[in-house]
């Protein structure tokens, strides 16, 4: 890392624009002698505004994001960005999400968290930066996605609206997401249990994705992904209450943390619903994602790991051990499946760079 006055230049970043949740690395720091991949995540919200001026009342806190504009328009992205939201934000899963106004003001609060990490008060570059993708939009859409994330990013303090700083993004790859998660586990376990067929399985909150690969070679043929996960599931139960929950991401997310923390029950407008009246419609989403991406696969048999990441790991991990018993002993959930897939995004960056230069 190079600093200059507020100038700033940096090799390898990573990314993973998901539909619940933004993830992001911070390069390498010291964690207790070792050199570790830190990261972060903000939620995947980018209310419309107004004005990018902002009211700032004495006592109160901070806003914690900054405002991005992209083609015209101006958005609060952040952790902060719930108190900037009308409380009607919908997440629909779309194909070309990658290329919509809301993905790229979403990259861009996530590039500030790194200028902010990274000391650059006006200006912050990145050699190498990695996005990733769903299986079932790659091919389509990689080229597109990685020429929107290079070039010149401005971001603006969201206090008074004045300050800004640059970050210049000079190179852009994009690999699919679940590859990331592999690439991850190889280096942490120095490519133990990379010697057979490994399948990656990734229930994000827009899709299900899996990998599968021998070694360093995927089988395309046997990977892919399905647009239902755990977004539909979270769905699936306010299609029973009130379906223009669907809209409202404050309680699709109450709903999501149930069906993940496998709690009892949750709360919506002072009444308690029992999950226990909704495991079918969930049980539903659950088969119909599991059943196609074991199409796809094909024969079992010759599996020799299974990994399951992303923040939905453990809900799958249940399910498929309970559906699919002779599965079990090759299957394992990743040691830190929120952030697996940015940090072997950043990994693969730091190849790519040390080939680039």
């Amino acid at each position: 890392m190079k600093r200059d006055e507020g100038i700033v230049r940096v090799e390898t970043r990573a990314v993973d624009v998901g539909y619940f949740n933004v993830k992001y690395t911070l390069g390498r720091k010291d964690r207790s002698g070792t050199m570790e991949i830190a990261a972060g995540l903000f939620p995947a919200l980018a209310p419309r505004l107004a004005t990018n001026v902002f009211m700032h009342s004495p006592g109160t806190t901070r806003s914690d994001g900054c405002v991005v504009d992209v083609n015209g328009v101006s958005y609060f992205v952040g952790r902060g960005a719930v108190y900037y939201c009308s409380g009607m934000e919908p997440r629909p899963v779309l194909e070309d999400y990658s290329l919509s106004d809301k993905y790229l003001a979403l990259l861009r609060g996530a590039l500030s968290y790194m200028a902010i990490d990274a000391g650059a008060s006006q200006e912050l570059t990145i050699e190498q930066l990695v996005l990733g993708l769903p299986m079932s939009t790659y091919h389509r859409y990689h080229a597109g996605l990685a020429a929107r994330a290079e070039g010149e990013h401005v971001i603006t303090d969201p206090v008074g609206g004045t300050g800004s700083r640059r970050v210049i993004v000079q190179k852009a790859q994009v690999i699919v997401q679940p590859q990331g998660a592999l690439i991850n586990f190889g280096v942490q376990h120095r490519m133990a249990g990379q010697d057979g067929w490994v399948l990656v399985v990734d229930p994000g909150g827009g899709t299900l994705d899996w990998f599968l690969s021998r070694g360093r070679e995927p089988n395309w043929q046997r990977s892919g992904a399905y647009p239902k996960s755990m977004l539909a599931c979270a769905n699936a139960v306010a299609d029973k209450i009130d379906p223009a929950w669907k809209d409202q991401f404050d309680i699709i997310e109450r709903i999501d943390l149930a069906i993940r923390a496998r709690a009892e029950s949750f709360k919506v407008g002072g009444k308690v619903y029992k999950m226990a009246d909704f495991q079918q419609s969930v049980e539903a989403v659950l088969d119909e994602s599991v059943d196609y991406m074991l199409s796809v696969v094909g024969p079992t048999a010759n599996l020799d790991h299974i990994l399951l990441t992303g923040g939905a790991a453990g809900i799958f991990f249940e399910y498929i051990k309970r559906r699919h018993p002779k599965l079990e002993p090759v299957m394992r959930i990743d040691e830190d499946p929120v952030f697996s897939n940015v940090r072997g995004f950043h990994i693969a960056g730091e190849v790519f760079n040390a080939r680039w230069r």
